[in-house]
């Protein structure tokens, strides 16, 4: 888990992003647009992958969670589906993986052990489970649920976030990312929480989440995982959680071409 992610983890409110005030009433969209809902980092790309769903003419989607921990992020989750789904009237199913025992023993160097060790960021279930209301928690090593959660009829996968801190863990995660296209949106968003840190954690192409995703691009041709070019500079307010999203792009998707630019007017 980076700076970012333990910075929300303290800041969330215990029952989600609804009970931040809301000033005059604005909707979802406007407060996005000026930076104003928390937890930017899952609200921005959960809602452009509903409106892209929403483009395509898909009804529902799934937005996933790697590294629950505290359930925050998973709570945070669930409010904004609830405000995204009326604006886009595309639903959103909510599922979150978690080892359900805390991080495994690193593998190796490229697992960053000087920072994370065994039984880091441990989850209380029970907990967890308390506070949430529409999700689905998944428990056990993602290496294998990811498998078992695809036995399922799923809607498409619109976002994904992955904060599983070792590169072997991402890796085991990525499992999920080699299924057929029908199972995603031809470009999923995604959030990669350990790709900064604080000042111990010296992130790099040839450890962590940046090495895993360095790998899958040279193993892949047609799937990749980049970073949304200088969203920074599209945004209204800059900020540092821009640095963090990236796109799962399919271009063999059989939509990856379909043309949903509709706002424009050449």
């Amino acid at each position: 888990m980076g700076i970012i992610g333990r910075t929300l983890h303290m800041l969330s409110r215990p029952h989600g992003i609804e009970k931040i005030d809301n000033p005059g009433h604005k909707s979802f969209t406007e407060r996005l647009k000026y930076d104003e809902v928390p937890r930017m980092q899952y609200a921005y790309p959960v809602y452009r992958a509903a409106i892209e769903a929403q483009r395509l003419g898909i009804k529902r989607i799934s937005v996933i969670e790697f590294g629950v921990f505290t359930g925050h992020g998973m709570q945070d989750l669930e409010s904004i589906a609830e405000q995204v789904e009326p604006e886009t009237g595309v639903k959103i199913d909510v599922i979150g993986f978690d080892s359900g025992k805390g991080m495994p023993p690193p593998v190796d160097y490229r697992d960053m052990p000087y920072v994370w060790q065994e039984g880091f960021f441990s989850i209380n279930v029970d907990e967890v489970k308390k506070h949430l209301h529409r999700s689905e928690l998944i428990l056990g090593d993602v290496g294998e649920t990811v498998h078992e959660f695809m036995k399922k009829d799923r809607a498409p996968i619109g976002f994904i976030s992955f904060d599983l801190d070792y590169y072997s863990s991402t890796v085991r995660a990525f499992e999920l990312l080699k299924y057929p296209d029908k199972h995603f949106l031809p470009r999923t968003y995604c959030y990669f929480d350990d790709i900064v840190g604080d000042d111990y954690e010296i992130h790099c192409e040839c450890v962590g989440e940046l090495l895993a995703i360095k790998e899958f691009n040279e193993e892949n041709e047609k799937r990749v995982l980049c970073p949304i070019h200088k969203l920074r500079n599209k945004r209204i307010v800059p900020a540092g959680w821009t640095e963090h999203i990236y796109v799962f792009h399919i271009f063999d998707h059989p939509l990856y071409s379909k043309y949903i630019n509709t706002d424009k007017d050449w």
